[in-house]
């Protein structure tokens, strides 16, 4: 993998790019501002799933274990890789750990202040 260079003197799509590459060393993956419903909602499941991880104190080798996926895997689902996993798949893992999660709608322009 090559090493991450400084982000400071890039632009929004430039850091964008960069993390969401494959070759990026760690962090998480971010989201485009015009990301579907869909992928803003993987993104989410992603986080919780790294939420309970992180929570629990537990290794992702621990966590894996428990979803009967590899660590890589895991590690990708904790960066919020999106595009490797679909989204009935990501909300299997989640129900795994969270049996009793539900998921919550929220129209993001009243969420932000921009009643209509």
């Amino acid at each position: 993998m090559k090493r991450n260079r400084d982000f400071k003197n890039l632009t929004e799509d430039q850091i964008i790019e960069r993390i969401s590459s494959d070759d990026y060393e760690g962090g998480n993956i971010g989201l485009p501002e015009n990301s579907t419903l869909e992928e803003r909602t993987k993104y989410k499941i992603c986080k919780e799933i790294l939420t309970y991880q992180q929570k629990n104190k537990l290794l992702l080798e621990q966590v894996a274990k428990k979803l009967i996926i590899s660590e890589e895997e895991l590690y990708d689902i904790c960066r919020g890789k999106i595009n490797d996993f679909s989204l009935p798949r990501l909300m299997f893992y989640l129900e795994k750990l969270v049996p009793n999660c539900e998921l919550l709608i929220v129209d993001r322009e009243k969420r932000e202040g921009k009643w209509l």
